[in-house]
């Protein structure tokens, strides 16, 4: 019934968000235009009377921009939903869990998830409208449209060390998932230990990956992906309602290190901030909303804000499904990798193991070649040698693992650089530059009052809650202040 009201409300507050995105008019007073730059400046006086403010006369088809893709909308939905859930869900149980250990809370905590996927999914569709508007096909060519090219190198290098993030993350999980299925496969003592296992692992199997020349076959392992994800919220599900963990009678009650904690430290307000923050992570994918809008089959602006909208409902759903199952069976005692939490007895688990470890060994080269490659281009090396790129290669995965032996709680990092980056990808930036876009004068766009007012409520939101977000986690973390 939860998760019933919770989807209802979400799609009806999606009609109101996607209405944003078109124009609305006060029967009180005329629409007026801002024809140039001074004017735009003037957007307070225009606000003051409530007036709406028209550009001109909305484009319904963005076609003109890309010339339209083939990919039909069904799949476009399947390709962004997979796009967004990424390996951040594997971390929303235990940032609810760095919160509060009460049961009632996971109802706040689905709220914030709520209104945090509404906020996304319209800065996603922001970006594929801004991009149309400049005529821009990526998001760096976006920036340097609009704010100017001068600055482009901030929102590529953000983007670039967000990839880099990624790669710290999909490390930290690769050590942890070798340890568990090491265990379970009897490996005891030194071959067992988690520095020998990650070790191992990414120098036989991650490294070469990361070598090869060409990354055509990797494509066909996404569905590794889709598959490990699912299977994985399907049987977090089923050992919740099994109560398959829960004391004292639970199957694998006994058979963890760290039983389930529930109503014992109370709830800090202040250290939701860490949910906001991972969810943040979770639910990035606006790098890439040029090229979802590039494949849709005839990308009309309807057409494209109800791929958003739908893509995010869905990845709203599997979020929610992966943080109430995981943070009501485990509670306060849930970790920053939820999988770590369960038995290594448990077989279900060992699946799930291996499935999220094969999904993130094979998709580990595409997310660090991106890495590698935009820092480069990002240095002013646009042309390296091979001899270069597998230099930087080899010391990317040295440096890697190593940071991962010592930085062992996903969740820490999934939260500090949602934070910091995240934030900006997601909210600051998109919001900048469809400003920057209306003070141009570019192209044919109707912008109502409420949604200029919007862009600067978020780029303030952003801004303040990724910084506050990266000092809980800090504080949280490394001092005994919010302990």
């Amino acid at each position: 019934k939860m998760s019933i009201k919770h989807v209802l409300v979400f799609a009806a507050v999606v009609q109101l968000a996607r209405a944003l995105h078109a124009p609305f008019e006060l029967r009180s007073s005329p629409a007026r235009a801002l024809q140039s730059p001074s004017q735009f400046g003037m957007a307070k006086n225009v606000l003051s009377h409530g007036n709406v403010v028209n550009l001109a006369t909305q484009r319904q088809e963005l076609k003109a921009l890309r010339g339209g893709g083939s990919t039909p909308l069904a799949g476009c939905v399947g390709s962004l939903i997979k796009n967004i859930v990424g390996s951040g869900v594997l971390a929303l149980a235990g940032a609810v869990a760095a919160f509060s250990d009460e049961p009632a809370m996971i109802y706040p905590a689905i709220g914030i998830a709520l209104v945090a996927g509404i906020m996304s999914a319209y800065c996603f569709a922001l970006v594929g409208r801004t991009c149309a508007i400049a005529g821009a096909k990526t998001y760096r060519e976006a920036w340097a449209k609009t704010v100017g090219d001068s600055t482009a190198w901030l929102p590529a290098a953000t983007c670039t060390f967000q990839t880099l993030a990624a790669s710290v993350c999909y490390s930290i999980i690769i050590g942890d998932l070798s340890r568990d299925l090491a265990a379970t496969a009897g490996v005891r003592g030194v071959m067992g230990d988690r520095t020998t296992t990650l070790t191992l692992t990414m120098a036989s199997v991650v490294l070469p990956l990361c070598m090869l020349r060409s990354f055509g076959f990797l494509q066909y392992t996404s569905l590794l992906g889709i598959t490990g994800t699912a299977y994985t919220g399907f049987f977090m599900l089923l050992r919740y309602f099994q109560g398959a963990y829960l004391p004292p009678h639970g199957a694998f009650s006994k058979a963890v290190a760290q039983p389930p904690v529930f109503s014992k430290k109370g709830t800090s307000a202040i250290k939701a901030l860490i949910l906001v923050s991972t969810l943040t992570t979770s639910s990035l994918a606006h790098y890439n909303a040029l090229k979802f809008l590039t494949e849709l089959e005839n990308p009309t602006t309807a057409r494209f804000n109800l791929l958003t909208y739908v893509s995010f409902l869905g990845a709203f759903v599997l979020s929610v499904a992966f943080m109430a199952s995981g943070y009501l069976t485990f509670g306060g005692a849930a970790q920053g990798l939820i999988l770590n939490n369960y038995a290594a007895s448990d077989t279900l688990a060992t699946f799930s193991r291996v499935g999220i470890a094969a999904s993130i060994i094979f998709g580990f080269p595409l997310t660090f070649v991106g890495f590698r490659d935009n820092f480069l281009e990002l240095i002013g090396l646009n042309q390296p040698s091979q001899g270069l790129k597998d230099a930087l290669t080899i010391g990317g995965i040295i440096a890697l693992t190593g940071v991962a032996m010592v930085v062992r709680d996903l969740g820490v990092v999934v939260s500090f650089f949602g934070a910091l980056l995240g934030s900006a990808v997601i909210y600051v930036y998109p919001s900048i530059m469809f400003l920057a876009a209306l003070k141009q004068g570019k192209k044919d766009v109707t912008v109502s009052a409420l949604e200029l007012y919007a862009q600067y409520g978020l780029i303030g939101a952003g801004t303040g809650l990724g910084a506050l977000g990266a000092i809980v986690v800090i504080l949280k973390t490394y001092t005994n202040i919010l302990k």
